[in-house]
């Protein structure tokens, strides 16, 4: 699917689809399902890339926190302690979750329009610089990992 993909890209990407990935996809998807007078389900995938090794690890697992936390300063071995880190902490993620804490909605001045996943379009959030909103992400991933029985972790 990607050729100029290096052989850590190629692991990286193999190992969340098939392992973490997988589990998020199933969630998303059987809360999508639910009655509309269900609360609605966002979806996220972090996509900014760690500026840690010349970008080597992408977004790396729990690269998230230290962004929603708006902690960047205990974090500079994940982060970086750069202009980019600071601007997806402090105007990107940060205000993210408050918004939705405060309103149940993650939409805020600093972010695109955020629609609800749903089982059509399944909208996620891409946060990057600049954040955007993806239908269908990893749409050939997923269809290719749909056809492997899943067994939830630790089950």
């Amino acid at each position: 699917m990607y050729p100029a993909y290096s052989t850590s890209d190629v692991f990286f990407a193999a190992t969340t689809a098939f392992r973490s990935w997988r589990g998020q996809v199933i969630e998303a998807e059987r809360r999508a399902a639910q009655p509309v007078a269900q609360a609605h389900t966002w979806v996220y995938e972090l996509d900014w890339r760690t500026p840690i090794d010349g970008g080597r690890w992408g977004a790396l697992h729990t690269l998230d926190i230290p962004l929603t936390l708006d902690n960047v300063d205990v974090a500079p071995g994940m982060t970086g302690d750069g202009p980019e880190a600071r601007r997806m902490a402090e105007l990107l993620m940060s205000d993210t979750w408050i918004a939705f804490a405060r309103t149940g909605n993650p939409n805020h001045a600093g972010l695109s329009s955020w629609r609800p996943y749903d089982l059509t379009k399944r909208y996620t959030m891409s946060f990057d610089l600049p954040p955007r909103l993806v239908e269908a992400p990893q749409r050939r991933e997923r269809r290719l990992i749909e056809q492997v029985p899943y067994t939830q972790p630790g089950t």
